[in-house]
C-alpha cells in the first residue's frame, strides 16, 4: 500500500490556479453591485467621490481578504487529501474522513483530462489531480493496473 498527498507548495499552487481565474467574475459583481446601489440611492454614490473611494476601498479589501482565506483554507484541505493505492484498488480519503474507494476491477471508464486522472465505477469516481505530489507515478501505477 502507497500513500499520496499534496505538499503545501502543490497545493497552494493546485488552489491559486482557479482562485485567480475567478478574479474577474468578482470584479464583475462587485462593479455590478455598485451600479445597482448607485441607481437606488439616485446616482449617490457616484457622484462624491469620497463615498466611491471608500466603497471601492472597502470592497477591494474584503475581496483581497477572502481570497487569501480562500486560498489558505483550499490548501489545508488538499494536503489532508490521501490517496491510497493497493494491490485491488484506489482509495481516496478527505479531511472530513470520507472515503471512496474503487477497485481496479470495476473500473467502467478512465480519461486523462487536463485537470488529473478521471476514474469512475458504477456509482463512486476519483480525480486524481495533476498538481498531486508524483502524480505521473501514480496516474503510470493506475493505468498499469487497470489494464
Amino acid at each position: 500500500m502507497k500513500e499520496y498527498r499534496f505538499s503545501e507548495e502543490s497545493a497552494k499552487k493546485t488552489i491559486k490556479s482557479p482562485t485567480i481565474s475567478r478574479i474577474p467574475m468578482i470584479l464583475i459583481a462587485v462593479l455590478g453591485g455598485f451600479y445597482i446601489a448607485n441607481s437606488q440611492n439616485g446616482g449617490a454614490i457616484f457622484r462624491d467621490s469620497l463615498v466611491l473611494i471608500l466603497t471601492v476601498s472597502i470592497s477591494a479589501v474584503a475581496v483581497t481578504i477572502g481570497l487569501l482565506i480562500g486560498i489558505k483554507n483550499g490548501t489545508k484541505t488538499l494536503m489532508q487529501n490521501v490517496y491510497r493505492i493497493t494491490e485491488t484498488g484506489i482509495e481516496r480519503i478527505t479531511p472530513s474522513g470520507q472515503s471512496v474507494k474503487i477497485d481496479f476491477d470495476k473500473i467502467d471508464l478512465h480519461k486523462t483530462l487536463k485537470k488529473g486522472l478521471y476514474i469512475k465505477a458504477q456509482n463512486q469516481k476519483i480525480l486524481i489531480p495533476t498538481g498531486l505530489d508524483s502524480y505521473d507515478e501514480i496516474s503510470k501505477l493506475i493505468l498499469e493496473k487497470i489494464k
